[in-house]
């Protein structure tokens, strides 16, 4: 199987119902994008199998192949973006890896077709940036080992503003770059209140929503973001899945806030759809 593939590039042409003017609207197109996978800035590669429950996604779409990621939730689910999902033809959910381009005997490869992606109901219904996960049921459930765990998500009643979380991926590390990048990389970024995301800027405060949650653009060691952290990938505090990266603004690395799905405020529909126990 070859690798030589985007990872997903969605654009958003911004028509939000909460914008009140074209001339808001102009304001807002192309301002964000569900495309959180252009680089991982400031960002370290990751010793083999750090985050055992991240997996990737090859998705075959119906102008070409383009690449996800997504976390391992119990051993019959995956959780991932509702973005990533939305018009795929089929996906190839890959377990186990570290160097995503290479055959590791560490690795464990599923099929799956459409009719086993669950995408949220709400996602595209509200011309906004919300409801953005999706679940996909294995075919076959897939054995816990030493390089392929399942992540704890966290409970209706959790947080985490100012706690670091942990953002990894197989995107791409610059914007020339055509494929994605062979070895699995991270970055640590502050989680954000949703207040402090909001006041950012006014495209932000007419966005972000209570089922978001913001990482800092900035850190010590200078931009960070989800430009490289590849769509769907999971947003982790000490092991604990709080997030599904979504979106960020089109132009990366210039220290804006990445936006993610806050698990939390999905537990309900996560636990209704799959066979996964959260407690709360």
């Amino acid at each position: 199987m070859s690798f030589k593939m985007r990872a997903i590039w969605f654009c958003v042409v911004v028509t939000f119902t909460f914008v009140e003017s074209s001339s808001q609207i102009g304001s807002l197109r192309g301002y964000f994008s569900t495309k959180p996978e252009v680089r991982i800035i400031n960002g370290e590669v990751c010793k083999p199998h750090c985050m055992p429950y991240i997996v990737g996604i090859n998705l075959e779409m119906p102008y070409g192949n383009d690449f996800c990621s997504g976390s391992l939730i119990s051993p019959n689910y995956v959780l991932t973006a509702a973005h990533c999902l939305d018009t795929a033809l089929k996906a190839e959910v890959i377990f186990g890896a570290h160097n995503i381009t290479a055959n590791e005997p560490t690795q464990v490869h599923q099929m799956v077709a459409t009719d086993n992606f669950i995408i949220h109901p709400g996602w595209g219904n509200d011309g906004q940036l919300t409801h953005d996960l999706a679940l996909i049921k294995l075919h076959q459930p897939v054995a816990e080992n030493e390089y392929i765990k399942i992540v704890e998500l966290a409970s209706g009643t959790d947080r985490y503003v100012s706690s670091i979380g942990r953002i990894a991926g197989w995107g791409m590390t610059s914007n020339e770059q055509t494929v994605v990048t062979a070895l699995l990389r991270y970055v640590d970024g502050t989680i954000m209140s949703k207040k402090a995301c909001r006041l950012v800027d006014s495209s932000y405060r007419r966005i972000i929503r209570d089922t978001h949650l913001c990482l800092s653009g900035s850190s010590s060691r200078g931009n960070i973001g989800t430009c490289g952290g590849d769509s769907g990938g999971p947003l982790a505090v000490d092991g604990v899945q709080v997030g599904i990266v979504s979106f960020g603004t089109s132009q990366c690395g210039i220290g804006k806030p990445s936006v993610f799905t806050r698990v939390s405020s999905y537990t309900d529909w996560i636990t209704s759809n799959s066979d996964v126990v959260i407690n709360k």
